[in-house]
């Protein structure tokens, strides 16, 4: 009966695809390329309208917003979708260190490793569940334990889980006291995240300044647009009906002054200054450029309705 029991035990197609690692449950090169096709279409749609209804009521500003919403509508979808994944590797790291004392309780409990960590998958895990199933499935179909291990790390794919996945391979292979090992590297993990939420913390602050910083740019620009402007163009409108538009000196000069290029160039500036500081709060806060992006589109949001209020 046992002979017939192991002769009807299924072998593992090479092809074989786990749950956990199926594109579905991670971005893989093709999403991203039809993402990237439909936020490529998206923008020259949106820019080609802004620029045909802008030629059409000859507002040079419908075009210029037009163009900056087209770069927005081609970058704001990719960006959520690396953000997407951004957001499954916190969840990995954050669930490491409960998984490895679900691991040093199973091991403590007086189950080996590799017992312990069936037991642990059945957990709910967030995003680290679905690898551990894997892990589980490959172990019960007796593939090496180097491959479910590299398997495992890949579907993760984070750099606290790559190092507890070596950590647990060479405490698997070494042996000794397991629990001991288990309990050093939950510490070690937990330190780790410990620092980060520190970093997090104390640069938090610069953050908060590139907001205030932009908000003091916007600020001066909407003061110099609504009060000093305001006044030079009274004066064009005076030399031009006293007769004097191209007499010499200040006034003369005031007259040429071209106030909507002027407003132009704040408002430019306003944008580059949004697109440099945006990305540079991603870099401080949350460590990714990427993450910047959300900053950028925030800021440029903001400058757009400010320089739209004022135009009222």
């Amino acid at each position: 009966m046992a002979q017939e029991k192991k002769s009807k035990k299924l072998k593992r197609p090479k092809d074989y695809v786990p749950k956990g690692l199926r594109p579905s449950k991670s971005i893989t090169s093709n999403s991203i390329l039809r993402v990237g096709l439909f936020s490529l279409v998206g923008a020259i749609v949106v820019i080609v309208m802004s620029q045909v209804i802008g030629n059409s009521t000859g507002s040079e500003q419908i075009s210029d917003i037009g163009l900056i919403f087209g770069v927005i509508t081609g970058i704001v979808p990719i960006t959520l979708f690396q953000l997407r994944e951004v957001q499954r590797r916190d969840s990995v790291d954050k669930h490491m260190p409960v998984f490895l004392l679900a691991l040093l309780s199973s091991v403590q409990s007086g189950a080996n490793l590799i017992k312990a960590i069936e037991q642990t998958a059945n957990r709910n895990l967030g995003a680290l569940s679905p690898p551990l199933k894997n892990l589980k499935a490959n172990m019960s179909w007796g593939m090496p334990m180097d491959e479910s291990f590299q398997q495992f790390a890949d579907a993760t794919n984070t750099r606290i889980s790559r190092r507890v996945t070596v950590l647990l391979e060479m405490a698997l292979k070494i042996g000794g006291d397991i629990a001991e090992n288990l309990e050093m590297i939950q510490k070690h993990v937990s330190e780790m995240q410990n620092i980060e939420k520190n970093r997090k913390s104390q640069l938090a602050p610069y953050t908060y300044t590139i907001y205030i910083s932009y908000a003091v740019f916007l600020a001066v620009a909407v003061l110099l647009i609504t009060s000093f402007f305001t006044e030079i163009e009274k004066v064009q409108i005076s030399l031009i009906e006293g007769g004097n538009q191209g007499s010499d000196g200040l006034f003369g000069s005031l007259a040429d002054m071209d106030i909507g290029l002027m407003e132009s160039a704040l408002f430019n500036m306003a944008i580059i200054e949004a697109v440099f500081g945006g990305l540079a709060a991603g870099k401080i806060g949350a460590g990714s450029y990427v993450a910047g992006i959300k900053h950028v589109v925030a800021m440029i949001v903001i400058a757009i309705i400010a320089f739209n209020v004022i135009n009222l």
